[in-house]
């Protein structure tokens, strides 16, 4: 196995390099990937199109701007993921998305949500995706420390950039289609990133997951048992870090404020079953609009009797 050092990122911008998001825009492009982008801004131009209010207009398309940029400094990631030796170069891409990131949730805060003051919806699906986009940014370059991988082993760095790349493209794609469906909610969203058949692997580990966590809440109901109580508080974290992203935004805010009060409850020797009740409850709904995804009508295996 490799085990090459990665050099540390220089801070300082070569002059006679061209700055990334040229280099981004330039990039040769696979057939599909020409597809997905051609049908992203497709959909996006009939959105745009459709929004009659020249504020609403105006704030979608520089949201839905951004999120076009942000695919295609993603694409050049994922086309370098095929060449280790430009690990360093996808390292200075993520370094870009997490700055124009930040920058678009402090838009959306302090100049979208105000021109969407009489959208309910709109305002709605703003925070969800000012919130998602924050989260995931938090859990790449804060708590995975992204930042300093480069004292580790190429492997180690690779592996690093393929998750955060798999990360930011779930979380740029659900906000752009929840946007989208904001002012066309007859959108056929699995169509718009070409990418039905991970979609669909994606709400089958879902689904999946969700089935063993509520086995071993209804466990835990009737064996409140110590070891029993650890493993379900284990199963939650496991949960949170891994398919909750998989979810809506909308219901990450709900799963993790429950999961919150479980796991407090359980760490401080309170009695959890009223909570582990109300957290039960609330999976199984998450449960239920999961199997009701497109992507699931034909082929889901677990829909048949008790999960």
């Amino acid at each position: 196995m490799m085990s090459t050092v990665l050099a540390p990122i220089s801070q300082e911008p070569d002059p006679q390099v061209p700055l990334l998001s040229e280099v981004a825009s330039v990039d040769l492009q696979t057939e599909v990937q020409r597809e997905i982008q051609a049908n992203l801004q497709n959909a996006i131009d009939l959105t745009l199109n459709n929004i009659a209010d020249p504020k609403l207009r105006n704030i979608s398309q520089t949201i839905l701007g951004e999120m076009v940029r942000f695919f295609d400094w993603l694409t050049r990631i994922e086309n370098n993921l095929q060449k280790l030796d430009t690990l360093l170069e996808s390292l200075s891409l993520l370094e870009v998305v997490e700055f124009e990131a930040r920058s678009l949730i402090d838009f959306i805060e302090t100049t979208a949500m105000k021109a969407a003051a009489g959208n309910e919806r709109l305002r709605e699906v703003l925070d969800g995706i000012t919130y998602g986009i924050s989260h995931d940014l938090r859990r790449i370059f804060e708590r995975e420390l992204v930042r300093g991988v480069t004292e580790h082993s190429t492997p180690i760095v690779y592996g690093k950039i393929l998750h955060a790349h798999g990360l930011l493209t779930n979380c740029f794609q659900q906000s752009t289609i929840t946007l989208v469906q904001v002012f066309n909610p007859k959108f056929d969203a699995t169509s718009l990133f070409n990418d039905i058949e991970s979609r669909l692997q994606q709400s089958l580990l879902l689904c999946k997951d969700l089935s063993s966590l509520m086995r071993f809440v209804r466990l835990s109901q009737a064996n409140s048992d110590p070891d029993v109580l650890r493993t379900v508080v284990d199963r939650i974290l496991e949960f949170r870090d891994g398919s909750m992203h998989y979810l809506m935004y909308k219901d990450w805010r709900g799963y993790e404020s429950l999961a919150l009060e479980v796991v407090t409850a359980i760490e401080n020797n309170l009695d959890a079953k009223p909570l582990l009740h109300r957290f039960l409850c609330f999976l199984e709904i998450l449960y239920g609009h999961v199997k009701m995804r497109a992507v699931l009508a034909d082929n889901f295996p677990y829909s048949g009797g008790e999960p």
